[in-house]
């Protein structure tokens, strides 16, 4: 399904846009993800993600920058940083 021959534009003013999605869409948006979605909007790349939304937070995200904890030296680094910090 090739998303943007299915999505109508209508801008309402520079600081808005209305985007209407197709009820087929919107049914295999829900049949790939479930029927609970995650509206994502990253400002900076102006594009919107639909991630399905986890059961749970916590694991979700559950070992985020372990491996660059690792790469840093983990629990020790910590140690040594806040050892230069002043009283």
């Amino acid at each position: 399904m090739e998303a943007t021959q299915h999505v109508k534009h209508s801008s309402i003013n520079e600081d808005y846009r209305v985007v209407l999605i197709p009820k087929d869409m919107v049914d295999f948006i829900k049949e790939k993800l479930g029927k609970d979605v995650l509206w994502v909007y990253d400002e900076e790349s102006k594009e919107l993600t639909l991630i399905k939304r986890p059961d749970s937070y916590t694991e979700a995200l559950s070992g985020l920058g372990e491996e660059m904890w690792r790469k840093v030296g983990g629990t020790e680094y910590i140690r040594r940083d806040r050892g230069q910090w002043d009283d």
